[in-house]
């Protein structure tokens, strides 16, 4: 096991923000048009739903926590640096270049015999022919798109059952498509593992402690108190967070464990290696004081961290999402913020 400590500074970590980045068009945006409530608001209503057990706002009846997670719930990036932003919103996947233009838009069509709830999209991939994955979470299912977003192409989980065998995911959270077109995804949200498919979508194996089913939680190697997402590395090891147990899981494109990365302090929700994976750092987006951590991948070190809580420039609300382009650049989106911030290596020019 690698341990650490987080670093607690919450100065730019090396990085610094690029404005205006990106460039929406007039009329788009992301998640809700009006903006939701800020932190201090959803503090209370959710203590109000944990002390009634009823719903407050309008909103469904839920102790845990917030009831309403708009905006962006993920991202990804393709072997050309394109960016593509899984959105609850009125576009559920919009697609920018890095200079920030809006390049393309779609998902929001009716997909295998289902129209898209704005509020099921967590996250998505591109695989290396350019092919789209986007996760509808609550209908328990992962639908592949053609590059142009315009076809549908395979479904992997069967629509609004859930479920923890070959067929079937329960609130799937991450995925990552390997060059052989091997399928990992996370089932975290409601199962407690990680499966492995081939590019057809037959099952291969998991990892996960017995079944791996909602019940099945655990610490130890292989095992899972909610795996959220991931990322792959040159040699295509698999770095996937076990996000309520704090930790990274190291395993190799096989599905074999190889060890773990904690680092005291952490919460982290997302992770980012380039799609050249071969400089041997990561980028957390981590939940706890809301900031980003540049990792290194071989002794579990932090070595640059930059944000805090809030929704001003570089700050962030609910941080879930993070790539890294092959030049460098750092994209974090947070889900409250219902935005999508860029970050460069001090001293790189603006323009690209």
């Amino acid at each position: 096991m690698l341990s650490a400590t987080a670093a607690r500074a919450q100065g730019d970590g090396g990085y610094r923000l690029v404005p205006d980045w990106p460039k929406l068009p007039p009329g788009e945006f992301f998640g809700l048009k009006n903006a939701p409530p800020p932190p201090a608001e959803r503090e209370a209503q959710a203590a109000a739903r944990r002390a009634t057990g009823r719903p407050t706002g309008g909103a469904a009846a839920n102790p845990g926590g917030p009831t309403n997670q708009p905006g962006i719930s993920g991202v990804a990036i393709d072997a050309q640096d394109r960016i593509y932003v899984f959105n609850r919103g009125a576009k559920p996947i919009m697609v920018f270049d890095t200079a920030g233009n809006l390049v393309m838009a779609g998902g929001d069509q009716e997909i295998n015999g289902k129209k898209l709830n704005p509020n099921w999209q967590h996250s998505g991939a591109v695989d290396w022919d350019g092919n789209v994955y986007m996760i509808e979470r609550d209908a328990h299912r992962i639908v592949k798109l053609s590059p142009k977003l315009d076809k549908f192409l395979m479904q992997l989980g069967t629509t609004g059952e859930k479920g923890n065998d070959a067929t079937h995911f329960d609130l799937p959270s991450g995925i990552a498509v390997l060059k052989n077109g091997n399928i990992i995804v996370t089932d975290g949200y409601g199962n407690n593992r990680v499966a492995m498919l081939d590019k057809t979508g037959k099952f291969i194996k998991q990892a996960g402690k017995g079944k791996g089913g909602p019940e099945d939680k655990g610490n130890g190697p292989g095992e899972w108190v909610l795996p959220h997402k991931l990322a792959v590395d040159a040699q295509e090891n698999l770095y996937i967070i076990d996000r309520e147990g704090h930790r990274l899981q190291v395993f190799d494109k096989n599905l074999n464990y190889l060890r773990e990365i904690k680092v005291e302090g952490w919460n982290p929700w997302d992770i980012a290696i380039s799609r050249k994976g071969d400089d041997g750092f990561a980028f957390i987006a981590d939940h706890a004081l809301e900031r980003v951590h540049k990792l290194s991948l071989k002794d579990g070190k932090i070595v640059a961290t930059w944000g805090k809580q809030g929704l001003g420039p570089g700050e962030f609300d609910w941080v879930h999402g993070i790539v890294v382009d092959s030049r460098g650049a750092v994209y974090a989106a947070d889900t409250y913020g219902q935005r999508i911030q860029k970050f460069v290596p001090s001293g790189t020019p603006t323009m690209r």
